[in-house]
């Protein structure tokens, strides 16, 4: 997903209250957002991109790795195209090839928030939370602290909150939620949150794999 749901209003309406997808698009938010890369997208990466999310839609996932290869090798630092490569080699059952995907990124992001998170989602999929875990951590110090201050910043937010339970501190998470609950929230955004709220509390210490199966 290249642009993020700028309105919680359409973006519920869009995933129909669908857990899983708003705790998915909430990591995507403080991952994307967290990415330092400010330049313009070129124009014919977004359009290799948005055609290899076509082909996967439609279950042709060879196609949709070549084309998201192809808009990789226009620019080998695109966050958002990764995501989409790597996820889809979730889909096939072949977190390895993520994995090297991942482990061949230009130093230039190599250790950036979202490829840190990438890394650790992936090895989850191999079954090595222990590994997954750490790379969890680095990219949870190397974030910003995330403010809510507006409809704006919900889901990047509730993006913050979900890594922070991630490396151990889902206490602080609780307390932010019971905080932000008690703000002047639209009745979106308290659909949101009664949404993922639950998830946080009974969050067991089993990474995102957890919280999102397996997504």
């Amino acid at each position: 997903m290249r642009t993020l749901l700028c309105s919680i209003n359409v973006f519920i309406k869009v995933v129909g209250i669908n857990l899983k997808i708003a705790i998915y698009i909430s990591i995507l938010a403080i991952l994307i957002s967290c990415n330092n890369e400010k330049k313009e997208p070129n124009p014919l990466v977004i359009t290799y991109h948005q055609k290899g999310i076509e082909f996967r839609l439609q279950n042709e996932t060879d196609s949709a790795i070549v084309y998201f290869k192809k808009a990789l090798n226009i620019d080998p630092t695109d966050i958002p195209t990764y995501e989409s490569l790597v996820k889809t080699y979730w889909l096939n059952d072949q977190p390895e090839l993520a994995l090297e995907v991942l482990d061949s990124t230009p130093s230039k992001i190599r250790e950036s928030i979202s490829i840190l998170t990438f890394m650790g989602m992936t090895l989850e999929k191999m079954n090595k939370l222990n590994e997954a875990m750490k790379f969890y951590e680095m990219a949870f110090n190397l974030s910003p602290k995330i403010q809510y201050n507006s409809e704006e910043d919900i889901m990047e937010y509730i993006g913050y909150l979900t890594l922070q339970t991630i490396v151990g501190e889902k206490e602080k998470s609780i307390a932010d939620l019971k905080h932000l609950k008690s703000t002047e929230l639209t009745e979106a955004e308290k659909q949101y949150v009664n949404l993922i709220e639950p998830l946080i509390q009974n969050y067991r210490g089993g990474g995102y794999t957890e919280i999102l199966g397996s997504r």
